[in-house]
């Protein structure tokens, strides 16, 4: 596995120095060139907006040229937030640091703890067909469990984010509901069936019964009909036991004609503890299609919507909404370790491999020299490689499907690897640096090397339709930014 940094310095405990949190840090991993404006590049500028009817037009759009056009509209848009349920009168996100400053407390002896995943991996993989999860250890590829999402066994599961640590996974049902679940026995709780001892899912022919898996740490049902992103913020890292402590999950839900709901829950209890709704990104038929975070907890969402896509920012520390319009539509959504969104493109956008948002700029770039189309995840990996399934690609010879990747910063799209004429989606990093590609209708889970070309399967999936941060390295990068290795 990689050596893991050092946790960047928003992420240490508050108690090191009995100051306020230091959570408004803009400290990143800054490897590597920033200005995506190479050849095989577009550059367009959009404008934060709350009901934009406007997309874009490229001026320019062949691969050698570098073309700069104005899209969205102009306005910001803010939201105001509810409280949920379990929501307590003190200590929300914006009144500050939880603890008295008035007196140097004991933090007792200081520990050099790294940053992020607590040494095992697995890959959290929804069977959509059947209401549940696979856990999958990425080094020998076993399946050590498999859960179910909801009661009914109807959740229609597909989005799964892996916490910082790797001790637990979250679930989101399309048909609606969170469920949040142990990696571990010594993290799961013996007395939630009434039996001594912990009972847990040892396999896939292991599915324990509703209420019956003591891994199974809460479910939360917000009441939407359509819910499909789900993704971790990392918590405070606690210098003194190394524990990630306060971890917060964001989730997005709708039904109807209603515009979305962003929700932020308590990651202990999956209590709503702030709602915000989104004015102008709209159900439609899928709402949020994914989500992610960057290093400050902000959430990132964003829509299947045709010809272009929502892109929302929720801010972690005051609920406060910006909405952009993406120029093509996107589908699989990841955060970079500089903190930029990404969207990989939709197969229908004929020009165009995949989207790159700068927030600092309020501009979308462009990665059009090859074009590989897909309705595909994307992740970066730790040689700031943006890994995602493409369905077709422009270089010539390509007979299957496969993985490609984009340059981080410059935007260049890599050559097509070839893995299989299945029609892969989902798309994820391991701490090993392999790349993981699923293929729901051949049931199938792909582990590719990219060191040494080597391909392994697992074919017991059932309806395999993931493409979030299906193993918590996304949200490693983004908060710890790239391991030294």
């Amino acid at each position: 596995m990689y050596r893991l940094p050092s946790p960047r310095p928003h992420v240490l405990a508050a108690l090191l120095l009995a100051l306020p949190a230091c959570g408004d840090s803009s400290e990143q991993n800054t490897s590597g060139s920033d200005s995506g404006t190479s050849q095989g590049s577009v550059t367009i500028t959009a404008t934060a907006g709350s009901d934009s009817d406007s997309g874009a037009s490229l001026s320019g759009s062949d691969s050698d040229s570098s073309a700069s056009t104005t899209a969205g509209t102009s306005g910001g848009t803010t939201a105001d937030t509810t409280a949920g349920p379990g929501t307590s009168d003190t200590g929300t996100l914006t009144d500050g640091p939880k603890f008295d400053v008035g007196e140097m407390p004991d933090v007792g002896e200081q520990v050099d703890c790294e940053c992020g995943n607590a040494g095992f991996s697995y890959i959290w993989i929804a069977n959509s067909h059947e209401s549940t999860v696979t856990k999958l250890n990425t080094e020998t590829m076993a399946e050590e469990g498999r859960y179910l999402t909801r009661a009914d066994a109807n959740g229609d599961p597909s989005r799964t984010s892996v916490t910082i640590s790797g001790r637990a996974v979250a679930v989101a049902n399309r048909n609606g509901g969170v469920v949040k679940i142990w990696a571990s026995e010594e993290f799961c709780d013996p007395d939630i069936n009434g039996q001594p001892g912990v009972q847990t899912s040892t396999g896939m022919n292991d599915v324990l019964p509703w209420g019956q898996d003591d891994c199974v740490a809460w479910y939360s049902d917000m009441g939407h009909q359509r819910q499909r992103p789900v993704a971790w913020t990392a918590g405070v890292l606690n210098q003194i036991s190394c524990e990630y402590e306060d971890e917060k999950l964001w989730t997005s839900g709708c039904s109807g004609a209603e515009d979305i709901t962003v929700h932020l829950l308590d990651g202990a209890t999956g209590d709503i503890e702030e709602s915000v709704t989104i004015p102008g990104f709209e159900c439609g038929s899928y709402g949020a299609y994914g989500g992610a975070v960057d290093s400050q907890g902000n959430f990132w969402a964003s829509s299947l919507t045709i010809p272009t896509s929502h892109l929302a920012r929720v801010d972690f520390a005051t609920m406060e909404v910006k909405l952009y319009e993406a120029p093509y539509a996107g589908y699989g959504i990841t955060v970079d370790s500089l903190d930029r969104p990404w969207m990989a493109s939709w197969t229908g956008n004929g020009n165009v491999t995949a989207m790159r948002f700068d927030p600092e700029l309020e501009i979308f770039e462009l990665a059009t020299n090859f074009v590989a189309n897909s309705m595909s995840g994307i992740q970066e990996d730790a040689e700031g490689r943006m890994w995602m399934n493409y369905w077709t690609h422009s270089a010539g010879g390509v007979t299957l499907r496969g993985l490609t990747y984009v340059d981080r910063d410059t935007l260049q799209v890599g050559p097509p690897i070839e893995i299989t004429d299945a029609e892969v989606r989902g798309l994820s990093i391991d701490f090993d640096g392999n790349v993981w590609s699923t293929a729901r209708f051949a049931n199938t889970a792909y582990r590719y090397n990219p060191t040494t070309q080597q391909l392994d399967t697992y074919s017991l999936l059932n309806g395999p339709y993931t493409y979030s941060d299906m193993t918590g390295w996304a949200l490693q990068t983004a908060e710890c930014g790239i391991p030294q290795g």
